[in-house]
C-alpha cells in the first residue's frame, strides 16, 4: 500500500613548489571529529566583541562552571544566547576539553542555544564522550552520557521523514567499543553535507535535502545545479531496504525479509499505465558465491503490485521473505543485490534509467543489503 513521505570533498589544489612537512601538518585538518572542529574554529574565528558582550560570555561561563560545581545541568538565557551567537563559541568550546563531564555536558547544550548549526561540529566530535551524568528528575533516576546528550542534541535539530536517517552499524563491528557510536559519527560527518538549514519557531533545523543527496551535490550548492540542469531532477529514483521492522541478524530458524522501499524525489509527475520491467536480484553467501534463488522468487516477482516509476514524492515498500525465495542454511554473512531495469519502451525517456539498491551499511552507501546468519 503507498506510504507517502514528504521528504529526502575536499579538493586540494597544489599550485608551485611544495609545502615543507611542517606547514602541510599545519593545513591539514585533523581526523578526529572533534579536532577537526577546533581547526575550522581556528580557521574560521568569529568577528571579535566588545566590551559589554565579552562580559556577558564570562557570566555564562562562571554561571555554567558554578552549575556543574553542583552537578546541575546549566542553560543560557536564550535572547541572550541568540544575540551573542558564533562570536562566544571561542570562549565556550575550550569547556568541551574540561575533566569535568558536568562542565562538558552543558558547555554542548550552551553551543547549541548559540548557534545550531555551526554547533553540529563539535557536537559530532562530542558523540564519543562517556563522561557520566546522573541526577534525580521528579522522582526519576537519569543515567546518561555527554555523548549520549550530544546526540539528541542533533537529533533535535534534524528533520527528515524518509528512510535515509537510519545509524547502521557494520556488521563487523557490532560488538567492538563504542560501535553504534561511531557509526552515528559517520552518518552525521556525511549527511550534515546535504542539509538545508530552516529557521523555525524550535530554531534553526536541518532538513536533509534528499535531490541532493541522491545527486551527490552538497545543499549550498545545489540551487545552482538546478536551476542551470532541470532535466537532471526530473527522475530521481531511489530504492533502499527498510531496516525498521527487521533485524540484520537472524537465525536459521527465523524467518527472513528483505522490505524494499521504492521512492521517486523528481520534479516530474510521471504518466502511469507503463508496462513492467525487470527485477533483478543477486545473493551472495558466506563464501562469497552466488546462492540460486529457489523457484518461489518468481512467483514473488509475478505478485508484485507496482512497477517503477513511481508517483513524485510517493513511496511503495515490496516485503521480500528471503527464506522462501532462497534456501539459507549457513550461518554467516549475506549480501543481496537487487537492480530494476525499465522496458525497452522506455529506455529513450527520462524514466529509462536503471537503478539498484541502496544502503547505508555503517561507513558508506553500498548497493547491496547485508545481514548476518548464525
Amino acid at each position: 500500500m503507498p506510504r507517502s513521505w514528504l521528504a529526502l570533498t575536499m579538493v586540494v589544489l597544489l599550485v608551485g613548489c611544495t609545502p615543507s612537512r611542517r606547514s602541510s601538518q599545519q593545513e591539514t585538518p585533523p581526523r578526529d571529529y572533534l579536532e577537526r572542529a577546533f581547526f575550522e574554529l581556528s580557521k574560521n574565528p568569529p568577528p571579535s566583541i566588545d566590551k559589554e558582550a565579552q562580559e556577558k560570555i564570562q557570566r555564562i561561563v562562571s554561571d555554567l562552571r558554578k552549575n556543574a560545581s553542583q552537578k546541575k545541568n546549566y542553560a543560557a538565557e536564550q535572547t541572550n544566547a541568540a544575540k551573542l551567537g558564533y562570536r562566544a563559541f571561542p570562549a565556550i568550546v575550550p569547556l568541551l576539553r574540561d575533566p569535568d563531564p558536568w562542565v562538558r555536558e552543558s558547555a554542548i547544550a550552551v553551543l547549541f542555544q548559540l548557534d545550531r548549526k555551526r554547533s553540529t561540529s563539535f557536537l559530532l566530535g562530542m558523540l564519543l564522550d562517556t563522561g557520566k551524568i546522573q541526577y534525580w528528575d521528579d522522582d526519576v533516576s537519569i543515567d546518561t552520557t555527554v555523548g549520549h546528550s550530544a546526540a539528541g542534541l542533533l537529533a533535535s535539530a534534524f528533520r527528515s521523514a524518509h528512510g535515509f536517517d537510519t545509524f547502521n552499524t557494520p556488521l563487523d563491528d557490532i560488538g567492538q567499543p563504542q560501535a553504534e557510536e561511531r557509526a552515528k559519527q559517520r552518518w552525521w560527518a556525511y549527511h550534515l553535507l546535504y542539509c538545508d538549514w530552516r529557521d523555525t519557531a524550535r530554531g534553526s533545523e536541518c532538513w536533509l535535502n534528499a535531490q541532493a543527496l541522491l545527486s551527490h551535490i552538497p545543499a549550498p550548492d545545489f540551487a545552482e545545479h538546478f536551476k542551470s540542469e532541470p532535466e537532471r531532477f526530473k527522475y530521481i529514483p531511489v530504492v533502499w531496504p527498510l531496516t525498521t521492522y527487521y533485524s540484520r541478524i537472524a537465525s536459521t530458524r527465523q524467518s527472513l525479509h528483505l522490505d524494499l522501499v521504492f521512492e521517486n524525489f523528481g520534479t516530474e509527475l510521471p504518466p502511469d499505465g507503463f508496462e513492467r520491467g525487470t527485477h533483478v536480484f543477486r545473493l551472495i553467501g558466506p563464501d562469497d558465491r552466488e546462492i540460486p534463488a529457489t523457484p518461489k522468487l518468481n512467483e514473488i516477482v509475478k505478485a508484485a503490485l507496482f512497477a517503477p516509476p513511481v508517483f513524485t514524492w510517493n513511496a511503495y515498500s515490496w516485503d521480500i521473505d528471503l527464506a522462501v525465495a532462497y534456501h539459507i542454511s549457513r550461518p554467516g554473512r549475506y549480501r543481496i543485490y537487487y537492480s530494476y531495469l525499465p522496458p525497452e519502451s522506455l529506455r529513450n525517456s527520462i524514466y529509462g534509467r536503471a537503478f539498484e539498491l541502496q544502503f547505508w551499511n555503517g561507513r558508506e552507501y553500498v548497493n547491496y543489503y547485508d545481514f548476518l546468519v548464525h
